[in-house]
């Protein structure tokens, strides 16, 4: 469990609750899942630092921040514009 939350723990310099921690948790995890990406993958730190910023900034619904942590990866993905499924 602990390399779960590594990634997001590294970038987590101010409080948050528990609570907070393990949905941004499920975001992260639903959108790697999604971009079919491993954790340990460059690009899942990538992500976990724009799910932070989001919440930091006022999004706060976790539908709302897996759809902008999918919207980012697609966005930043170098690679396949299309989805392949």
């Amino acid at each position: 469990m602990h390399h779960h939350s590594e990634h997001l723990a590294n970038n987590l310099d101010c409080a948050f609750s528990p609570a907070e921690i393990a949905m941004l948790q499920r975001v992260l995890d639903t959108a790697c899942l999604a971009a079919g990406m491993p954790r340990s993958d460059y690009r899942a730190d990538r992500l976990a630092k724009f799910i932070i910023g989001e919440f930091r900034s006022g999004t706060r619904s976790e539908a709302a921040l897996c759809e902008r942590a999918m919207w980012f990866e697609r966005r930043s993905a170098p690679w396949s514009p299309t989805p392949t499924q």
